[in-house]
């Protein structure tokens, strides 16, 4: 048996191993980490809070031919060149140690662009940012406030509703929307107005217009043109998405598109002065414009 001595003191040494072992854990911000480059606190806070929503330089003001693959091409020596830019991109996207082929190429441009778009500002022992992301859930975007410490740990401070950004990515004067009262010219839609919409299981739903939008596009805007092999066509910015999220710009023939195959995709040359969206009611946000389902630009105010 313990005499009362004894189990004083190992009730003593238990009480301060309990302390010492609570004060390790930290108190607010706990202890410094290894410092991380500014590309890869960037990827730990794109990681963290979303992918960046930005004018794609690729498709806005204009559309350059040979799109992303082109440009992909064409700064990958650069990028490689900058090696603590080139072994963040490749070590975040799991890419090769070695040359790249071009699908690898346009992964690192991808993940370039994005570093590029995302600006940390350094303050007294960390980055502050800003940045609109893709939030969870259709048609959302979120403007994140926060900060980055030097060890990759993110702060953040605020996370409000969001519009996109103002790029020009929509929709020729003439295309026509589904209703179910019959196909609609696009800058005839007003909020209120009953379109078709898909529901999250892919059908069919009619409901209410909630925004509608228009804005004018640079001179020499170029537009998609895309013909289907069943006869549908679109005239649309490159960077409209489709209802799966691919922006129409970056498709090609022989590409799957709502059921169909694309026929022709070529870019053109747009006459009228503003391209129009709207944004129907729903879980998709998605509509059909001259019967090919898309996705909308804006976002519900």
């Amino acid at each position: 048996m313990f005499d009362l001595e004894t189990m004083r003191l190992r009730l003593a040494v238990g009480i301060a191993m309990l302390a010492i072992a609570c004060g390790s854990a930290g108190g607010v911000g706990g202890s410094v980490g290894t410092p991380l480059t500014v590309n890869q606190l960037k990827f730990k806070v794109m990681d963290a809070v979303g992918i960046p929503v930005f004018c794609d330089p690729d498709y806005y003001p204009v559309a350059r031919l040979g799109g992303e693959q082109a440009n992909a091409d064409k700064y990958y020596p650069e990028i490689k060149a900058d090696a603590e830019l080139y072994s963040a991109i490749v070590a975040h996207e799991h890419l090769p140690s070695g040359d790249l082929d071009e699908a690898q190429k346009l992964t690192l441009y991808r993940a370039f662009k994005r570093l590029r778009v995302l600006v940390l500002t350094k303050t007294d022992d960390s980055y502050k940012f800003e940045i609109r992301v893709q939030a969870q859930g259709a048609n959302r975007v979120e403007l994140v406030d926060g900060s980055v410490r030097m060890d990759g740990a993110i702060t953040i401070t605020s996370r409000t509703s969001s519009g996109m950004p103002p790029c020009p990515i929509c929709l020729a004067a003439a295309t026509l929307i589904a209703t179910p009262n019959g196909d609609v010219r696009v800058t005839d839609v007003v909020p209120g107005m009953i379109v078709w919409t898909a529901a999250a299981d892919g059908t069919r739903l009619a409901a209410p217009v909630l925004e509608v939008g228009s804005m004018d596009v640079p001179t020499g805007h170029l537009m998609v043109h895309i013909r289907l092999a069943d006869g549908r066509e679109l005239l649309a910015s490159p960077g409209h998405r489709t209802a799966d999220g691919r922006p129409v710009g970056s498709l090609g023939a022989g590409d799957g598109l709502d059921g169909s195959t694309i026929e022709l995709w070529e870019l053109v040359p747009y006459g009228g002065g503003r391209t129009y969206d709207l944004l129907p009611a729903g879980p998709t946000g998605t509509y059909w414009a001259n019967g090919i389902e898309l996705s909308s630009t804006l976002t519900a105010q």
